[in-house]
């Protein structure tokens, strides 16, 4: 399917994966509505996105009703229509447990359980629910979460499963991301008599502004980092699944970095992140030429490349 004149709307989309993302979009002749809650440091990346005349940058915290609505009413002002939703904005371990972004069930508080939910499921929800509605009224759309591999069980023997990733100490976040997952197929088949597509992505471990200070962190306490990935490489799958409808591929759960594998456009080998000869990550130094210092990465999706404490999911920020 042709993505020429597609609106898509791509929620944390200042940096990381939703910046990756709108770029691939926009390469394709696709419209985008590029959605952060904060565009600070991220100046130029709105002002290039602008220059193309088929974007519109627009701020809105997606844990407030009304100015996600408010975005809304602007995408369909300048665009007329919304035809797929990438829900990529998340709050991140590494906001609450600066700079590793490390903590187990027991080190947490009720506040950092409220924090997480409160932006990754009740927040996405409130995108949901309020860009879904225009796909409703045309009868058609798409979908698209962005999950992580760490949310999920795998089977041991009949009738028998156990987490994955479960050393990680990546928590209140693996948990909003396992009810993200769980809500999103239930969408998926309430949708799907009415044309619209609900697809979950799991990225692996991406590179995002602040990995490089995470991974020193992490090393510090002895953990081992694995390869980061360039955000680029979750792209593909976002572009197949912004095409669907429910007539099509909806209520699936898809390993970006396996997918990528099994349609020829390599393995995690050839999308892997290089680093800048400095020892600093590239994204690390385009943010020291904002604001003097990268802000910390944080523990990344997870899948069979990342280890227990992988770090940087690239996803955009919305932690309060």
């Amino acid at each position: 399917m042709s993505l020429s004149g597609l609106v898509v709307v791509i929620t944390g989309a200042a940096r990381g994966i939703g910046q990756a993302a709108a770029g691939q979009f926009l390469a394709r002749d696709a419209r985008v509505v590029a959605l952060d809650r904060s565009w600070d440091g991220a100046e130029a990346t709105a002002t290039a996105m602008e220059s193309t005349g088929r974007v519109l940058v627009t701020t809105a915290d997606i844990t407030d009703p009304d100015s996600v609505a408010a975005s809304r009413q602007r995408a369909l002002d300048r665009f007329g229509r919304v035809d797929a939703l990438i829900n990529n904005a998340a709050c991140r371990q590494r906001y609450l447990f600066p700079p590793h972004g490390l903590a187990s069930v027991l080190e947490t508080t009720d506040q950092d359980w409220n924090t997480m939910l409160g932006v990754n499921v009740l927040g996405t929800l409130t995108v949901t629910r309020s860009f879904v509605a225009p796909m409703l009224e045309q009868g058609r759309g798409s979908v698209i979460v962005v999950g992580t591999g760490g949310s999920v069980l795998q089977p041991v023997a009949p009738g028998v499963w156990r987490g994955r990733n479960t050393g990680s100490r990546n928590e209140p976040y693996d948990a909003s991301k396992a009810a993200l997952c769980n809500m999103s197929l239930y969408l998926a088949e309430e949708l799907r008599d009415r044309g619209v597509a609900v697809n979950v992505v799991f990225p692996g471990a991406t590179h995002t502004t602040g990995s490089g200070e995470i991974a020193a962190a992490r090393r510090r306490l002895g953990l081992t980092e694995a390869p980061y990935l360039r955000p680029e490489h979750l792209a593909p799958v976002l572009l197949h699944l912004a095409g669907q409808s429910s007539a099509g591929e909806t209520g699936l759960v898809i390993d970006a970095v396996r997918w990528n594998r099994d349609h020829g456009l390599g393995d995690a080998d050839e999308w892997r992140h290089t680093p800048l000869g400095d020892g600093r990550d590239q994204a690390d130094a385009r943010q020291d030429e904002h604001d003097g210092g990268g802000d910390a990465g944080d523990p990344g999706q997870g899948d069979d490349l990342q280890q227990a404490a992988s770090a940087g999911d690239g996803q955009g920020g919305d932690c309060p």
